[in-house]
């Protein structure tokens, strides 16, 4: 089985998040992976993972169209992959700082030491490709040292990074597979544009 192919977002070469064209992108994705979801012989795996991809593209289309794509990336984030501590933040123009736009279950110490170490969050991690720490052949210690078990980079606009920041998984998880890093994977490639996108509860979180 091939999985619909998820645009890639080349660094720093965002194009124009048109909410029309990304609410038909998203729709017609959304589609594809239920109807793949009805071909025979599929793996449980298989079934899985496209039954993630069109809960996350539907969710994404419908977030679009109301503008609240943070919210939606933070359900999706503990909902679909079962994270129960993460992030979603923006790294404004000096990349020094951190701005969340999202989060769920993560403390005040870690908060604080992800303000502190802005700057390293945003060195350390890759710009282009979603890191999953059970999968690197040399998993980043700073990354580690903060709790992170998976990140996924996005650009919001040429000058403003963002990123997924993913810690703790619920209990029942075991870590992270093969379905999930196909999320991610959606996630990387359509978390800026949705956000920069968003009208109305979008606008007044970036602020």
């Amino acid at each position: 089985m091939t999985v619909a192919p998820i645009p890639k977002r080349k660094t720093r070469d965002i194009p124009a998040a048109d909410p029309a064209s990304l609410e038909r992108d998203l729709r017609n994705l959304s589609l594809q992976y239920l109807q793949r979801c009805s071909e025979l012989p599929l793996t449980h795996k298989e079934q899985m993972t496209l039954a993630k991809l069109y809960a996350g593209a539907k969710r994404l289309h419908q977030a679009v169209r109301e503008g609240a794509v943070a919210e939606a990336i933070v359900e999706i984030s503990s909902n679909l992959i079962g994270c129960e501590q993460m992030a979603l933040v923006l790294m404004g123009e000096q990349w020094d700082s951190l701005n969340f736009i999202g989060s769920v279950g993560l403390n005040l110490k870690q908060l604080e030491a992800m303000r502190m170490n802005a700057k390293g969050i945003i060195e350390e991690a890759p710009a282009d490709a979603i890191y999953i720490q059970s999968e690197a052949e040399k998993p980043d210690l700073f990354l580690s040292s903060l709790g992170v078990t998976a990140y996924v980079p996005f650009f919001l606009d040429r000058t403003t990074k963002g990123a997924i920041v993913f810690f703790n998984l619920l209990p029942q998880r075991n870590g992270l597979d093969s379905a999930d890093r196909e999320l991610l994977k959606l996630l990387c490639a359509y978390a800026g544009p949705c956000l920069a996108s968003g009208t109305t509860k979008d606008q007044e979180i970036r602020g």
